[in-house]
């Protein structure tokens, strides 16, 4: 996958503006609430750059991960 994300939509405003160019890096092992993650929903070509909103760590170590986008009222649990 490339390093580098465009932003596309106004969804992140105001910390990220549509054609704000993001450049991508893998090196962090954790992530927390308030860090901003991009990834990938299935069938689906753009990647995705919103805000963590909430760590669910399971019985077995997965990790799940509630997201936000900064500027909408309600979460992602749609996704």
């Amino acid at each position: 996958e490339s390093p580098v994300v465009v932003v596309l939509s106004g969804s992140m405003e105001p910390a990220f503006q549509r054609g704000d160019i993001l450049f991508l890096n893998n090196a962090v092992e954790e992530v927390g609430v308030g860090d901003v993650v991009v990834f990938k929903i299935k069938d689906r070509d753009i990647p995705i750059v919103h805000r963590i909103l909430k760590v669910h760590t399971k019985p077995d170590n997965t990790v799940e991960l509630l997201t936000k986008r900064d500027n909408n009222r309600v979460d992602d649990r749609d996704l």
